[in-house]
């Protein structure tokens, strides 16, 4: 189970949606397409259902992204 279609299916199961692995890996696939609101929301899941360094670190990574203001173009 790779692609983003099999994750979004594999996670509305009863078992897929308690899987942190999968969550993390769906969220890395939002997360390359610059989908920022859907890989935050399933980075959060993932660290629902346990401590996930990596998904806390991807987290942090994009809320730089999201706050990050070029001075030079705007004030």
């Amino acid at each position: 189970m790779e692609t983003q279609e099999e994750l979004e299916k594999y996670v509305q199961t009863s078992e897929g949606s308690k899987d942190q692995n999968a969550w993390y890996k769906l969220g890395s696939l939002y997360r390359k397409e610059e989908n920022w609101g859907k890989a935050l929301n399933a980075y959060a899941k993932c660290m629902e259902f346990g401590a996930s360094t990596a998904a806390q670190e991807a987290t942090e990574a994009i809320k730089r992204i999201l706050d990050f203001r070029n001075t030079n173009w705007m004030p």
